[in-house]
Order: structure tokens, then C-alpha cells, then sequence
């Protein structure tokens, strides 16, 4: 079977993935150590397997973006999960210059919580501690010098959408429903600009769909990769 390497989000480690029932091996990819998603890329192919399935979520699917300009033929299949191939708008750029000033001031966990709490979730699960708790964590674990590369990843990106029309890998991109900072227009957007693009919303989740919805999503990328025959590749 072909093995699934996956990009988490920003400020999130491999535990976002526990939930999410891969059939096959899985690689993980180090997007902690670079400050551009130009340079995650070129690191995750180098330890990537010969052939792989990419799944990026958030952050992670704009470095994913990358890499199938540089893998070729060694990318089977692209999953995109609520993310934004757009270069970052000017007022974004903005508020990311603010919150590196203030995690350098030690202000890591306030940062991390004021922007969770309006943007991450879906509505019922606001109040769902073990979303937040874990969310938190992995952004505290990972600490504030990974915070201040990714960020800065985030804030000089490339616009992407030009790339994925380039992909010839079958391309999946799926959000939650309530996805409120890549929404579903923006996935149907995905699909559209890929040559073999497909789409797919899924109820009870917000931005964070892997931690929200772990079932639902393993149950699609299954279908999926049986529709691609991706199950029945040598890896």
C-alpha cells in the first residue's frame, strides 16, 4: 500500500492525526523547522517515501501545495484539508507581525487561545474541553520558536493556485462544514482548479476537522482511495 505522509497545521504535532484511521502506512512530515513552506516542502521530500499519498491540513496543505511541485510523479494523490492556497492578505500580515512581538513577549498561551476561540471550531463543539485542551497543548509543547517560523511561513506564502492546476495526481479537498477561515467555497474553489479535483464537506466540523470529526474523515479518505485504487499500489 502506498503510505500517507502527512503535514499537520500550524502549531500542531502527529497527536492531531490519533483519531484519524489510516489504511497503511503513515510518514510524518517535519514542517517545524522551517520559516518558509517552500523550505517544509523541499524537507518532507527528502524524507518522504519513493511514492506517497500527501495529506496537508491548514498550514500543512499549503507546504503539501509545494511539494507536488516537486515530487512529480512520486505524488500519487494530494488530500487537502481546510486550507487556503492564497498568499496571505495584507491585514493578516499584519496581525501575524503582532502576534510574533507578542509571543516574543512570553505571551505564547494568550496568543494561541485568542485565536482559537473565534475561528477554530464549529459551534458545538466550542465548549468541547478536550478539543481545547489538546489544541493548547500541542501549541505549548511545540513552543514559541516553532510559533515564530511557522508564522512567518504563513505571512510571506506564495500564492499557490496557480500550482494546483499543475497537479496530475487525483486531489481531494474537504472542510468542515462550519470552517469559518477556509471555507467550503473555498474548497469547491480547490477542486475546480485541479485537473482531477474533487470536493467533499463534512457535517460537525469546523476548521479543526481531523480533531472534530476523526471518523467521518477516515471514512472519506477511505472511499476516496479505494475510488483511486491508491490501496492497491506497491509503496
Amino acid at each position: 500500500m502506498i503510505p500517507w505522509l502527512l503535514f499537520a497545521g500550524h502549531m500542531c504535532d502527529e497527536s492531531m492525526w490519533s483519531g484519524v484511521g489510516f489504511q497503511g502506512p503513515v510518514v510524518h512530515a517535519d514542517i517545524t523547522r522551517d520559516d518558509r513552506v517552500e523550505g517544509m516542502a523541499q524537507r518532507a521530500l527528502e524524507a518522504a517515501p519513493p511514492r506517497f499519498v500527501a495529506v496537508g491540513f491548514s498550514m500543512g496543505g499549503i507546504a503539501a501545495i509545494q511539494l507536488a511541485r516537486l515530487a512529480g510523479a512520486r505524488m500519487a494523490g494530494l488530500v487537502l484539508l481546510d486550507t487556503n492556497p492564497g498568499a496571505d492578505l495584507p491585514e493578516r500580515q499584519e496581525m501575524r507581525l503582532t502576534q510574533q512581538d507578542a509571543v516574543r513577549a512570553g505571551r505564547l498561551r494568550e496568543v494561541v487561545a485568542d485565536e482559537l476561540k473565534p475561528n477554530y471550531l464549529a459551534e458545538a463543539n466550542c465548549a468541547r474541553r478536550d478539543l481545547l485542551h489538546q489544541t493548547m497543548a500541542m501549541a505549548l509543547d511545540l513552543g514559541p520558536d516553532v510559533f515564530l517560523r511557522q508564522v512567518e511561513a504563513l505571512r510571506v506564502r506564495p500564492d499557490s493556485w496557480p500550482l494546483l492546476g499543475e497537479i496530475v495526481a487525483p486531489v481531494l479537498a474537504a472542510c468542515g462544514i462550519e470552517d469559518r477561515l477556509c471555507t467550503p467555497a473555498m474548497h469547491r474553489k480547490i477542486a475546480d482548479h485541479a485537473p482531477r479535483g474533487e470536493c467533499a464537506v463534512i457535517e460537525g466540523a469546523g476548521h479543526l476537522l481531523p480533531l472534530e470529526q476523526p471518523v467521518a474523515l477516515s471514512q472519506l479518505l477511505k472511499k476516496w482511495a479505494q475510488r483511486h485504487h491508491l490501496e492497491l499500489e506497491d509503496a
